[in-house]
């Protein structure tokens, strides 16, 4: 509990000394953009004009008029715009991870497990993940379109490939013994697959799954700034055009949210999963005995 207060504490003091100083670099650096917007804005001038100012991007609704029809400058409408665009850009985000996830899990074990497809798929995917994921963005925009399946597939290229790399490495380094022993009882390839392998390589592809969570929304942000009619990075491409920094900051502060908010519910679920495992820090270590039984236990039941 202590432990937990002091980390807090220190967060907060962290978070305090960032928003001091931005506030005090904003008035020293007193400079303008071609259209009077502070290129280091203020956060008075954040909440009360470039937040207000997302108003623009609201097309109307919900008994809000749009400031392009007419209606005022509301925090409502801006609420509402800065909502919809985020339903997109999560939308892309989700759905990459899950085809990425599904992809780069199932070439990994593939190739892990198989000798032919390591030699056929391996050389080709080591290629592809030399290649920068940003130089990959306008071939993705010529093949399938600046819409939001080409940013989907985009997304799932590049989450695919950091769990090929996870996957393939975690089941390398299952110890040869889980093996052995699941094969001296009798289990056969399927159950050893089943009831050891996955079981083993959860607690390290899941360094690989929180990576690739914050680099979905890296690769959303860099699809939707080149082409996207929708989602949050289209806010971003229209407020650079016009050097308005501080609704980029704002986009930018949403994005930090959400992948932080999505770093923590996967670290939170994924750890109550792995929760037998004796590498798992929060467990005392007067448990280690009864996690060495409930891996036996596991590798006995290869054999039902």
């Amino acid at each position: 509990m202590k432990s937990g207060t002091s980390h807090l504490l220190g967060s907060i003091t962290i978070l305090s000394i960032l928003i001091l100083g931005w506030e005090l670099l904003s008035r020293i650096v007193t400079a303008k953009g071609s259209y009077g917007e502070p290129l280091v804005p203020g956060w008075g001038y954040l909440l009360g004009n470039s937040l207000l100012r997302m108003s623009d991007y609201w097309e109307g609704g919900y008994g809000i008029p749009a400031p392009s029809q007419g209606g005022s400058a509301t925090y409502a409408a801006a609420l509402l715009a800065l909502g919809g665009a985020s339903l997109v850009t999560f939308e892309r985000v989700f759905f990459g991870i899950v085809f990425g996830t599904l992809s780069g899990v199932g070439l990994g074990l593939l190739v892990a497990t198989s000798n032919l497809s390591r030699r056929l798929i391996a050389p080709t995917v080591h290629i592809v993940r030399m290649t920068p994921f940003l130089a990959m963005i306008p071939l993705f925009n010529l093949w399938f379109g600046a819409n939001t399946s080409g940013i989907i597939l985009f997304v799932a290229y590049g989450v695919a490939v950091i769990m090929f790399i996870g996957t393939a490495n975690a089941v390398r380094n299952v110890p040869r013994v889980f093996l052995d022993r699941a094969a001296t009882v009798g289990a056969n390839r399927a159950a050893i697959f089943r009831h050891v392998i996955l079981p083993a390589i959860f607690p390290e592809i899941r360094a690989s799954f929180l990576l690739s969570f914050g680099l979905s929304w890296s690769l959303v942000v860099a699809g939707e700034l080149l082409g996207a009619q929708s989602g949050l990075g289209v806010i971003v491409t229209y407020a650079l055009q016009f050097a308005y920094t501080g609704r980029v900051m704002i986009v930018a502060f949403l994005f930090i949210i959400y992948a932080g908010l999505s770093f923590a519910l996967f670290d939170a679920v994924s750890r109550r999963i792995i929760d037998w495992h004796p590498q798992v820090d929060r467990r005392p270590p007067d448990r280690s005995l009864g996690n060495i039984k409930r891996l036996r236990n596991s590798v006995r039941r290869c054999t039902r």
